[in-house]
């Protein structure tokens, strides 16, 4: 029997939304965001918005999914579920979180595979050992070198698609292990083993080690992109001197995101509502109208897309426009959902 055994679980692909996200990092714009978020609606919204890209946020996924902390509690199945969905909803190019690929390289490369056949742009990979935790949690330990390595070799090596971008994260400044100098050897290592950015993970929103490690890295790596997360675990706001995504930008951190940008909002926004209807009963949903009615958020029917499912229901059923047409509620020949000012009757949508 030959030795070279083919790969039954390999199959080329084409990653329309890997090749688009290499295309945004490439072009002159100093930089890509993508702002964090964990479901589907939000990613439709983001793209709404005027985003190039979206980021499915691993802590936000567990806290808004399932209720958890981010300590790998969430299996890579679960996870690889909720980037399809996400996928689904949005045609912006989808990053996502894999956490550390969930095992040996075996487990690292079927992540990898999983991910991508999800549709996801790219993905990144941390070096903690297993179970993880969110960078910015005490606890964390970084695995030797030697299995980090490996970990990103067989990434890049199971990848179906060249398109597919391949993140690698260290933690090492600020892990129980590691340490800054590990923290930037971590980070040619990675480059070396053939990732397409580096991650170095910051504990705190330091503008002299962001400077430090981006020109430092680039003396031995000049051609390196980097990745950087303008952390939600930070009050930005407070700093004295914030670092600007140009700023960032400008020192090759070609990918910028914010990993709980829409967990926060949302949060924050649905906190406020639910305290002020518990106190002022429909008054609060007065108050809630006063904000979206005519915003692009109004509908619910249209941010789900109903038109575009009544045409296809019309196209393939011979019996759905009469019944469309026959029955009161959201159709596709209004522009505007019903309001209290419409003469017709209320929709139906509860």
């Amino acid at each position: 029997m030959s030795d070279d055994y083919p790969d039954y679980t390999h199959r080329d692909i084409d990653n329309a939304a890997g090749r688009e996200f290499r295309e945004l990092l490439a072009d002159d714009d100093p930089y890509v965001f993508a702002p964090g978020l964990y479901h589907a609606l939000d990613a439709r919204l983001a793209e709404r918005a005027g985003h190039d890209a979206v980021y499915m946020s691993g802590y936000s996924t567990v806290l808004g999914q399932f209720g958890f902390p981010d300590l790998e509690m969430v299996s890579m199945t679960e996870m690889v579920e909720n980037a399809k969905r996400i996928v689904d909803a949005t045609s912006l190019p989808v990053v996502a979180d894999a956490d550390t690929g969930y095992g040996g390289v075996h487990n690292v490369r079927r992540a990898v595979r999983e991910y991508e056949k999800a549709g996801v742009a790219a993905i990144h990979i941390e070096d903690q050992t297993t179970p993880k935790r969110c960078g910015h949690i005490a606890g964390k330990e970084i695995v030797s070198r030697e299995k980090a390595q490996a970990r990103f070799e067989a990434a890049v090596d199971a990848k179906q698609s060249e398109d597919t971008v391949i993140i690698a994260r260290t933690d090492a400044y600020g892990s129980a292990n590691g340490d800054w100098e590990e923290h930037l050897e971590r980070g040619r290592i990675y480059a070396d083993a053939g990732v397409d950015l580096v991650w170095p993970e910051m504990p705190d929103p330091s503008r002299e080690d962001a400077v430090e490690y981006a020109e430092t890295i680039h003396e031995t790596h000049p051609d390196l992109d980097l990745a950087f997360n303008y952390s939600s675990s930070f009050a930005w706001s407070e700093e004295d001197d914030p670092l600007t995504f140009e700023e960032l930008g400008d020192l090759g951190y070609e990918y910028i995101f914010i990993t709980l940008y829409g967990l926060h909002s949302g949060a924050h926004a649905v906190y406020e509502d639910m305290e002020n209807i518990a106190e002022n009963a429909e008054q609060a949903q007065f108050d809630l109208e006063d904000r979206y009615l005519g915003h692009e958020t109004e509908s619910h029917h249209d941010l789900s897309l109903v038109s575009r499912y009544q045409d296809i229901e019309t196209q393939f059923d011979p019996e759905a426009r009469r019944r469309i047409e026959e029955s009161e509620g959201y159709s596709e020949d209004e522009s505007d959902p019903i309001t209290a000012d419409d003469e017709a009757t209320p929709t139906q949508d509860d």
